[in-house]
């Protein structure tokens, strides 16, 4: 299973690299997000509860980055079940779950190149981490949510088996999780009807985890209160890490099913 999946994810990877305008036009959306939101929005926002906004917000566009970028893992099983190609790797002896695994895989490396990106984009504009070490926990921690999500998207690709179909199907579902969250304005600034889902909903989860990682000694207990809830870091990464990997085995369960009844 691992030699197929492997050699699943440097096809998924070479035929990328042959489509540069695709790469390109994924890494343009996360840097014009930043700087939109820093330069449009964050004189309004700036200074928000003592905390230096872009600081606040490269959490929650990089979450939103990988969000949306793991959605060509649904794009792409979706087109290779359109031309037929997968139905020509059923017929091969190989692993049936390296097929959508390779893909994860492939979109994971490129999701970490896109946060890179990301992160030096921020780093542009004003973002200054408090723990090195803490950024490198919050990325990985932010690629392994990106993981498990690609196991949804492709789950949806193998349902709809058609691009344009995948966008549709996502788009109502990934919007409202990523903007109805804490990822560009605290929870308390919602309706009151509103914050309970914006707090407890995944995406807002793995924001204040990474957030918290990052922001670590820089700001005070009442700072973190207002900005993460009252929860302690160690609690908000539990949290993620169980959020994450739920989703992942349950989406992980429905792919290898919805693969083998594939017709």
């Amino acid at each position: 299973m691992l030699s197929d999946t492997l050699a699943m994810a440097g096809r998924n990877l070479r035929r990328q690299f042959r489509q540069p305008e695709q790469v390109v036009f994924a890494l343009v959306s996360p840097i014009m997000f930043v700087l939109l939101f820093r330069y449009v929005f964050g004189g309004a926002i700036n200074g928000l509860q003592g905390i230096n906004y872009v600081n606040y917000l490269i959490p929650g566009i990089a979450v939103q980055t990988v969000l949306f970028s793991a959605g060509v893992t649904g794009f792409a099983l979706a087109d290779d079940l359109q031309k037929g190609f997968i139905y020509r790797l059923r017929s091969l002896p190989m692993s049936r779950s390296a097929v959508f695994g390779g893909r994860v895989v492939a979109d994971t490396l490129t999701n970490a190149f896109g946060l890179l990106v990301l992160i030096a984009t921020g780093f542009a504009v004003g973002f200054r981490p408090a723990n090195p070490v803490g950024l490198i926990l919050a990325a990985l921690l932010l690629l392994l949510f990106a993981l498990a999500v690609s196991l949804g998207y492709a789950l949806i690709g193998m349902a709809v088996r058609s691009p344009e179909a995948v966008n549709a199907a996502t788009f109502p579902i990934i919007f409202p999780l990523t903007f109805a969250s804490s990822a560009f304005v605290p929870v308390q600034t919602m309706p009151s009807w509103l914050q309970g889902f914006a707090t407890h909903q995944p995406v807002s989860v793995v924001i204040n985890a990474a957030r918290s990682l990052i922001l670590s000694d820089s700001a005070t207990a009442e700072q973190r209160d207002q900005l993460l809830g009252g929860a302690g870091t160690s609690s908000l990464v539990l949290q993620s890490l169980l959020w994450t990997i739920g989703i992942g085995v349950v989406f992980g369960i429905f792919c290898t099913r919805k693969f083998r009844n594939l017709t």
